[in-house]
């Protein structure tokens, strides 16, 4: 095999690969994410549903409208269509129910955690865009590595192709061999137009996050930062339960069916109307003032079902609620478990093939290559290695995708950003 042929080889498979689009420009996960959170329309719809619950508490604050009116009393009907002359009596009111104290700040309590518990629940959908906003770029970065091995794979298949050619023609060499030689220059060409069509499916994925044209091209990922300090459980699970937007709804939630609860307790105490009436007497001077205050009665016999039924119902709401904190609880600790124990597993792969599979597949190719010049090896072999150290370098890359996508794991499931998380930690 010609020196230059060998010279491709090892270049070619060199842990540095050539910028596979120098031309093309960087897109940066910061103005990704920036722009998801101001575009997204899940987040949007979100948004105006947290602000919508948060005039419901002004709507329960309030008390109810006054009334006012006019009562005529003995007015002839000969008096139509004016019904004021020649009535005996024209009164005037105005009346206004009181609720018992205490009853709108229960309900005004219960509207503000339950805005609450949607504005976490807003927070949480912010952390669940942006981890899938990061998993589609980190995918993006993957596949366009692929394409980028690809590429370079086809144009050394090529050289390979050419030699095995020049080889057969010369005699020094078998048929069988282009064949292979040809056979794995087709499959790498039918990756590589599986790999694109990958590309553009990503590309749309993230379009659509972002609230762009499906058809919108994005740029060039660079390398991305891949260092992180080890954490241990406890440390993270505490951030967790002080951050993660999921629990601190709850929490909300759990409040509000308390304010709830309260707020039915007190529907057993009556409600106070007050009326005021201005007696306008006919035919004399001597008109009159007349007041009227009045209650209801919520634990009649026939109505008491209503109020016992609503706080049993508040009662059990609570206990609901409480257990459904405790699971997310359970759950929350179990995603912080398997974020720690897959971000430390691909940590150890991109080590493991950075620094020992990957060299000892290259120096493998090297000695498949030499083996190959002298005629003591076939070009089979020389094949099988050279896929042994591709393949090496797909998982490393594999791997390295998926460390950054458990770190993206990891920030959804402690409610906190890495530089955040890193901060709090020390």
């Amino acid at each position: 095999m010609p020196k230059k042929i060998l010279t491709a080889i090892l270049l070619f498979f060199g842990f540095s690969f050539a910028v596979y689009a120098q031309q093309s420009s960087f897109i940066q996960l910061d103005d990704l994410i920036q722009e998801a959170l101001q575009n997204n329309p899940q987040l949007k719809a979100a948004r105006s549903q947290f602000l919508s619950t948060q005039t419901k508490v002004k709507q329960v604050s309030a008390w109810e409208a006054p009334q006012i009116g006019v009562e005529l009393y003995q007015t002839p009907v000969q008096s139509f269509p004016n019904p004021f002359k020649g009535g005996m009596e024209t009164d005037y009111y105005i009346q206004q129910m009181f609720p018992f104290p205490g009853k709108i700040r229960a309900m005004a309590s219960s509207m503000e955690n339950n805005a609450k518990m949607f504005e976490q629940q807003y927070f949480a959908l912010e952390k669940q865009i942006i981890k899938q906003l990061k998993n589609s770029y980190y995918e993006l970065y993957l596949v366009q590595k692929k394409i980028e091995i690809n590429n370079e794979n086809q144009d050394l298949m090529r050289q390979f192709v050419e030699i095995t050619r020049k080889y057969y023609e010369l005699g020094m060499g078998k048929q069988p061999d282009v064949i292979r030689a040809q056979t794995e220059l087709s499959t790498l060409i039918n990756e590589g137009i599986n790999l694109e069509k990958e590309r553009t499916d990503i590309q749309t994925m993230i379009n659509t996050i972002l609230s762009r044209p499906a058809n919108t091209q994005l740029g060039f990922v660079p390398e991305p930062h891949d260092t992180l300090p080890s954490w241990k459980f406890e440390d993270i699970y505490n951030l967790a339960l002080e951050y993660r937007p999921e629990l601190k709804g709850m929490a909300f939630n759990i409040n509000m069916y308390k304010a709830e609860l309260d707020a039915s307790k007190l529907e057993y105490f009556p409600d106070i109307m007050g009326r005021v009436i201005y007696k306008d007497m006919a035919h004399t001077y001597n008109d009159f003032w007349s007041v009227m205050v009045g209650v209801n009665i919520p634990l009649t016999f026939w109505s008491s079902g209503k109020y016992t039924g609503k706080v049993q119902e508040n009662e059990l709401n609570v206990k609901t609620s409480e257990e459904q904190y405790n699971l997310m609880k359970n759950m929350m600790a179990s995603d912080v478990q398997n974020s720690l124990v897959r971000i430390e597993t691909n940590r150890n792969l991109i080590n493991l093939y950075q620094n020992t599979v990957i060299p000892q597949a290259e120096q493998t190719l090297q000695s498949t290559i030499a083996a190959y010049q002298t005629g003591k090896t076939e070009f089979l072999m020389l094949i099988d290695a050279y896929r042994m150290l591709l393949m090496s370098k797909l998982d490393f890359y594999m791997s390295k995708m998926n460390f950054l996508q458990s770190q993206a794991q990891l920030e959804q499931a402690v409610g906190l950003s890495l530089n955040e998380i890193v901060e709090k930690v020390k």
